[in-house]
Parts: structure tokens; sequence; C-alpha cells
């Protein structure tokens, strides 16, 4: 139900109580963003040719691809979709089957996958609004902990390798997939491995970040491993967003940010990885995602040039590695990252970035330089190993990760 209160401070507020799973949660929020986020779901939630319900209870509306929700950014009003990328990362378009299929039904063992023409976007309820506070919070990189990376360090730690310089156009890694555990009673918000390609210059950012976490808050409190993507063009400000929301452009019809990884790796087990491609396309000057698992490669989506400040030409910053955030900051626990053990582990036990690649200054992918830059600001919680050649099997990598705790 929802009540209509008036209080002198704070002004006029909403009081929504929503019963769920036997459990009554209380959100007060002005009548304004309470507008806005109803605004919010009209434009994200379109009708949908077809939805799938998956076993995790994901709610996935098959839209067509020409109503998608990121074409009505004010940027893209007169974008013309592009169907698949003008050119591919080398050997990669031969390896996509037709048949692959990735997104689980509600009944365990079935699979399922938008029809042509349609792509899959990620239901959005407002419960899951009224939890992060507003609309910008929900789509922020970091939700309601109020977090900026470029002027704060105390929510946030990472372990990465990164290089400098450029230009880039683009990079290509494999992604060693766990399912680290996120305590969301010590305030923690998510754990998460990616690749970030970055242009700063002095306090102005675009990124492009895409990788794997874990991030029951925005997930409506699932623990699963998932895909995502992350944007900005204007330094993480608003209009920033996860997924498909306002910006990045879906193309494919099974693979989706926001899907659940079928697979993760086990502690001194079974190894599961994703190959993530994120580049600049030399035709469009888009920028082009494409991902690959065991089953195949599919050229997923991409972020059209207009969306970008600095990176509509190139990128002068690439990272790979991991990171936590916290609501709190200062003293609280931070989550594991990666596998949750230190690098020391080794392989089938530590976490690891894998086969590096660069698009450089000729257009073409090359192996990342073997002078990374280490970036570790909390090693008693996070650490990283060297370039490392312990496994041929799986390429030049290094480790990253640990057990969080008290950084």
């Amino acid at each position: 139900m929802a009540r209509l209160m008036n209080n002198s401070l704070f002004g006029l507020l909403f009081m929504l109580v929503l019963v769920s799973h036997g459990f009554c949660e209380i959100f007060d929020v002005s009548v304004e963003e309470y507008v806005k986020m109803k605004e919010f779901l009209a434009s994200v939630n379109k009708t949908p040719v077809k939805t799938i319900t998956t076993k995790n209870g994901d709610v996935f509306d098959c839209v067509d691809i020409y109503k998608q929700p990121s074409l009505d950014h004010p940027l893209l009003r007169d974008h013309v979709v592009q169907l698949e990328p003008p050119s591919y990362p080398p050997m990669k378009k031969l390896r996509r089957p037709s048949s692959y299929i990735t997104m689980m039904t509600e009944n365990e063992g079935e699979e399922d996958a938008c029809p042509l023409g349609t792509v899959p976007m990620t239901r959005v309820h407002m419960e899951d609004l009224l939890k992060f506070g507003s609309v910008e919070n929900y789509k922020s990189k970091y939700g309601r902990s109020g977090y900026n990376p470029l002027g704060q360090t105390d929510k946030h730690q990472y372990a990465v390798k990164r290089t400098l310089g450029g230009p880039f156009y683009g990079t290509q890694v494999t992604m060693n997939v766990w399912n680290p555990v996120i305590d969301t009673s010590q305030h923690q918000v998510f754990s998460l491995a990616q690749l970030w390609i970055c242009n700063q210059q002095g306090s102005d950012i675009d990124t492009v970040e895409v990788g794997w976490h874990v991030y029951p808050a925005f997930h409506r409190g699932s623990t699963t491993t998932r895909l995502f993507v992350f944007f900005t063009g204007n330094s993480y400000g608003p209009g920033s967003c996860y997924n498909s929301m306002c910006g990045f452009v879906q193309v494919d019809n099974k693979v989706t940010p926001g899907m659940t990884l079928p697979k993760v790796s086990n502690y001194g087990g079974t190894q599961e990885n994703i190959t993530i491609s994120a580049y600049k396309d030399d035709t469009s000057g888009d920028w082009w995602l494409g991902y690959e698992d065991s089953n195949g490669y599919r050229a997923v989506g991409y972020w059209p040039k207009k969306l970008f400040k600095y990176m509509d030409k190139e990128s002068n910053r690439i990272d790979w590695g991991g990171e936590t955030a916290s609501y709190v900051g200062s003293g609280t626990t931070y989550a594991p990252m990666g596998s949750g053990h230190f690098p020391s582990e080794g392989y089938k036990k530590a976490a690891y970035m894998s086969n590096m690649k660069i698009k450089d200054s000729s257009k073409n992918f090359v192996d990342a330089p073997s002078n990374l830059i280490p970036q570790t600001p909390t090693p008693n919680c996070y650490k990283l190993g060297d370039n490392s050649a312990d496994v041929a099997t799986i390429g030049p990598h290094f480790y990253f990760g640990g057990p969080g705790g008290t950084c």
C-alpha cells in the first residue's frame, strides 16, 4: 500500500509499504522522485513480444530491437541500429554457432531465447528502484553509497593491472569466473572482475566497463554471478548506467548483460572462463562488445560513439582486475574478491586474468605489454600475482584477489 505524509522538514513524501516473501519493508521517497521512478519504469519496460522467466526468477522481456530503451537516449534519437559489427576480433566471427542458447527458464534443464528481431531486456520493478532511493542511484555504478571514484577512496577497493598512454582502441581478455560471497549485513555492495577501457583528461573520464559481478541489491537479492556492462560519458555523473538501460545497444537475441553465467569455478577443481572483447570499430567508431565461453562467440551489442566526450576517438588507459565496494567506507568489512584467496595459492585456487590483448595504434590486437602497472592500495585484503607462466595451458596471466576483511 502507499500513503502520503506531509512533513515540514522533509516535504511531501510517499511512505510505501511493500510485503514480499513474508517481510515488510518501508520506503520513504519524495513525490517528485516517485514520479521519476514511474516514468523510468515506463521507459525501460517496453511492450514485449515474448517474456522469459529464468530458474533464478529473473524476467527478460523480448523487445523489438528498434524499440529498446537505449534508443530513447537524447544522443541516440536518430541512431540507426547496426545489426552486427562491421569488423570482428581475429578468428571470432568464424566461431559463432547458430544454436548457442544461454537463458535457462524456470524449469530446470529447459533453455530459451528471444525470437529473431527482438532482444532480451531485464524487467525492472518499482521495488528495485525504491531500494536504491532514486533512479540515478539505481543506474550508478555504486548504488546508494554515493561513491564517486574520482573523489573518494574509502568506499571501494581494487586490485588491477594497468597500461597507460595509448592510443588504445580496445582490449580482449579471458576472465576466470567465481562466485564470491557478499554479506549485505556488513554493508557490502558487490564484488566483481572486469576490464576498464578509459579516456581520462584531468578530472574528466569516459569509461567502458565489462565483466562479471555478484551484486545482490541490483539483482533483487540474487547472489549468482552475472555478466554486466557499465559506461560513463561524463565522469560517473547522471546518465551513466548499467547494462541496456540507457546507452548500450543490444543486438544479440540470446546473450545479454544481466544474465546469470551458467558455470563458475570450484576451488581446487574445474575452472570456468569467459572471454570478453571490447573494441572500437574502425568504420563506425562505435565500441562493440563480444562475449565468448565454451559455447562460442557472440557479438552482443555496442556503445555508440555519440555517448562519449573523449572515447569517441580513443582510449588512453586499460585496466584488468577486480573491485569491491561498501556502503559505509572506513571501518567496514569488505567482500572477498575473485576466488576469495590470495594469488600466492596459484592455479585453481586464485582468480586470474589471462591472454590480455590490446588493440593498438596499428588497429591490430597485440599482446598486452609485460610491464603492466600494478595497483593494489590495500594488500592486506587483496593482492596481485606477477604475470605468470606457471600454467602454460591458460596462456600469459596474472592472479588477483583475496579474502577482503577490514582494509
